[in-house]
């Protein structure tokens, strides 16, 4: 560090000490002094305000990001920001203008370059080593090149910089005197090309906040392990395998000097008493995540206390096995105050023991969760079932509880998913956005049932969530279907007596409008049907680890199923149209383009008529909801512009955007709000709800004399208001049964609300004989 290697030798800041001090007391300092002074008392006048040798742009006046102008900025403010300007490096006038160290003693000093322009044509250049005395440095000059150098513009004290911004660049290394600023309070480093920090960092010794995200770095740096005051590391997007916090780099005397009271204090206290000094003292938030952390990676976790964290994530990472808090140091002993722990897209997690702190919220949303999960919530003695008169609530079926599933005040358990799988990955549609996976959760049979499907595997049963395809997720999965693969149906044509199977229940993700428009989330329905039949047999035996030359699903045996806007994508995924008609007549849409394997379609409480005038009435406040939704609060879920999102939490934010539809009659104009014309030139045209209506899909089968329809299972509640009324949907069923006779089956559920399944004590098992019937 600065001053180490000649202890006699004044440090280099006791040199910039003594240059500022001597500077002062001359006459140009006295003077600029007065100059400085003059201008601050007449800062009303127009003439402009000067800091370097060049007068500032005119106010009002839009100017170029420069190095020079972020300079000028920093030595008023205190703070620079060079982000996005493509440096190799951290320029020398950082370090020249804020420090005021000269050119040639910075580590790296910059290159000099002598313009030919300047060398007389015809002469030898000699540049003598002993020049004559008395001589300026300007006169030298002269001698040499034959010409007199412009007047530098006087140094001006800067303020002192407590933030940098240097992301987006090209850094590859940083320099020492980096550490010289030590009054710094934020770094941002982030969207660099960094593997290492200088040893210097450490005596950044007031650093609040240190953003390393988007580096190279493979381990952490060790100069940042014991800063006293870092709140806030994010080293998100690295490449670090495993976690290391052996030999902490401590601050230097000269860091020491500057840092002079308590961080003084602090470290001479521990030396005093040889004390080890803690790691990370006072982080609160410690970014892991987008890395290639496995779980002993994380070992030296659980050898530190990390009292002060409040914030851990390890998100997308290579996380798998079973996660032990206590082992691994996330328990309440070593994290005391932890209000999150984020472990989410850990697809090869497997789950969790021991115990967080009590109000600590773990996030494992996307990890293939099959065995213990962390401290199940005592359900409250006044929680009630929120589905059956609030559908914007989702009922969130949280996952709390073991691979058995959790109770929710019921008798009946609620399995949680076996796997949790990507079927697509969206590139990224936005500079600052990431690409999107598209998942799902599959729910297996018994393990002593599993491969024992009749067949060629297990029949499988495709649950959509609801949420007017605005809202919801995955996890939305009524308790019944939840259960289902767990009990044994008996097919109607079973060869032997007792004879019967296990299904496979898919609930999926799929993306959300009004910024992934209608088609393009039954694109969403298409590839998920592709990667069903093409991958997911493969699939499930390598994360199953099952041997065995027979497949687990038989995709010759799929069921379309859904709730509310998931059985509206079953509906008219799962429907054929007539060849006949135009692709406009249709919307450009005439249901999977692959068929093969969908045996039967079974839509609840589904949306089926986008233009009916129950969509079109504005209706303030819903009455369900009870209150008005405010603009303010659905607008950051409006815009179109935004990256395309596939899940939205149950009860979360967004969850307020079915209700302010109906508030204010949008649908569905939010589900075409994106949605581009098909075809080119004048045979171009918009889809358009009436096309994309089931009703009025039915109306055209029938008239063009259609040919049999799938089986179809229609489940609906008599009471429900929540979306449009089902009569000209069963009427338009009623007209096409002369052709398909015995093909649709309605089950009209009396004093049924909209999701009434989400009772846990429903069974629906009229539905079970149904699906025994029709699909094994």
């Amino acid at each position: 560090m600065f001053g180490r290697d000649s202890p006699a030798r004044p440090s280099m800041r006791e040199q910039i000490a003594a240059k500022r001090a001597e500077y002062a007391n001359s006459p140009a300092g006295r003077q600029a002094a007065a100059s400085h002074a003059s201008a601050a008392a007449a800062s009303a006048s127009p003439a402009p305000r000067r800091t370097f040798a060049r007068a500032e742009p005119d106010e009002g006046k839009m100017a170029d990001k420069t190095v020079e102008g972020e300079l000028k900025k920093a030595v008023r403010s205190g703070k620079l920001d060079l982000c996005s300007l493509s440096l190799p490096s951290i320029p020398p006038e950082v370090y020249t203008a804020l420090l005021g160290i000269p050119a040639d003693e910075l580590s790296k000093p910059p290159l000099k370059e002598i313009p030919s322009s300047d060398i007389p044509q015809g002469s030898e250049l000699t540049v003598d080593s002993t020049p004559p005395k008395g001589l300026s440095k300007d006169d030298e000059r002269t001698m040499v090149f034959g010409s007199k150098t412009a007047k530098k513009a006087e140094w001006i004290e800067p303020e002192e910089l407590t933030s940098m911004r240097i992301a987006e660049n090209s850094l590859s290394s940083l320099e020492r005197e980096i550490g010289m600023f030590g009054a710094l309070e934020r770094l941002d480093l982030s969207r660099n090309q960094l593997k290492e920090l200088p040893n210097s960092i450490a005596d950044l010794l007031r650093l609040t906040s240190l953003d390393l995200s988007f580096n190279s770095f493979t381990s952490v740096p060790p100069a940042v392990l014991v800063l006293p005051a870092l709140q806030v590391l994010d080293l998100s997007h690295n490449a670090i395998h495993a976690l290391s916090f052996a030999d902490p780099i401590g601050p230097s005397e000269d860091g020491l000097a500057y840092g002079a009271g308590f961080f003084t204090t602090f470290f001479e206290r521990q030396a005093q008493l040889k004390m080890k000094r803690p790691v990370f003292p006072v982080l609160r938030s410690f970014n892991l995540g987008f890395s290639k952390l496995n779980i002993p990676g994380l070992k030296v976790l659980g050898q530190t206390k990390l009292s002060a964290m409040r914030v851990l994530n390890l998100e997308s990472n290579l996380l798998q096995g079973v996660l032990d808090f206590e082992e691994y140091g996330m328990d309440a002993d070593s994290m005391p105050i932890l209000v999150s722990l984020i472990l989410c897209r850990n697809t090869n997690l497997r789950g969790t023991t021991g115990k967080v702190w009590q109000d600590a919220k773990v996030d494992l949303s996307g990890c293939n969760l099959r065995e213990s999960t962390p401290q199940p919530p005592s359900p409250s003695p006044n929680r009630t079932n929120k589905s059956a008169n609030d559908p914007a609530q989702d009922v969130d079926n949280d996952r709390h509880a073991g691979g058995e599933g959790e109770n929710l005040g019921s008798d009946k358990a609620i399995p949680n998913p076996d796997l949790t799988l990507v079927y697509r990955t969206l590139p990224a549609e936005t500079f600052d956005s990431e690409p999107l996976p598209v998942d799902f959760d599959v729910y297996l049979p018994p393990k002593e049932q599993l491969g024992k499907g009749k067949g060629k595997g297990h029949a499988v049963v495709i649950w959509f969530h609801g949420g007017g395809l605005l809202q919801g997720n995955k996890e939305n999965l009524p308790p019944h279907f939840r259960r289902l693969p767990g009990i044994p149906l008996t097919p109607a044509n079973g060869s032997s007596e007792g004879e019967t199977e296990n299904v496979i229940v898919i609930s999926p993700n799929y993306r959300l409008s009004p910024q992934t428009p209608i088609l393009g989330i039954l694109e969403d329905v298409e590839e998920l049907l592709s990667y069903i039949r093409t991958k997911l047999n493969a699939r499930l035996k390598s994360e199953l680890k099952v041997d065995t030359q027979e497949d687990l699903v038989d995709t010759s045996r799929i069921c379309l199923s859904g709730g509310s806007a998931g059985g509206y994508l079953a509906l008219i995924a799962g429907f054929s149209v007539p060849k006949q008609l135009t692709d406009e007549e249709v919307g450009g849409y005439r249901g999977l383009k692959d068929k093969s394997g969908i045996k039967c379609l079974a839509p609840f409480y589904p949306i089926t008529d986008l233009v009916d005038t129950f969509w079109a009435t504005e209706t303030d406040p819903v009455p369900w909801k009870g209150v008005s939704v405010p603009h303010a609060d659905a607008a950051p879920h409006l815009n179109p512009k935004s990256p395309s999102i596939c899940s939205a939490t149950s009860g979360g934010p967004r969850s307020i955007l079915y209700p302010y539809m109906l508030q204010h009659g949008l649908f569905p104009s939010l589900l075409f709000r994106n949605q581009k014309s098909i075809g080119y030139g004048l045979d171009s045209f918009r889809p358009t709800p009436e096309s994309l209506s089931i009703p009025h899909r039915l109306d055209l089968a029938r008239s063009k004399g259609q040919m049999v329809q799938l089986p179809t299972y229609f489940v609906y509640g008599t009471i429900d208001d929540k979306v449009q009324p089902m009569d000209k949907t069963l009427k338009a069923f009623e007209n096409l049964k002369g052709q398909s006779e015995g093909v649709f089956t309605i089950e009209k559920i009396e004093g049924g609300d909209h999701a009434y399944d989400e009772d846990p004590e429903v069974e629906c098992e009229d539905f079970r004989a149904w699906l025994a019937k029709t699909l094994l």
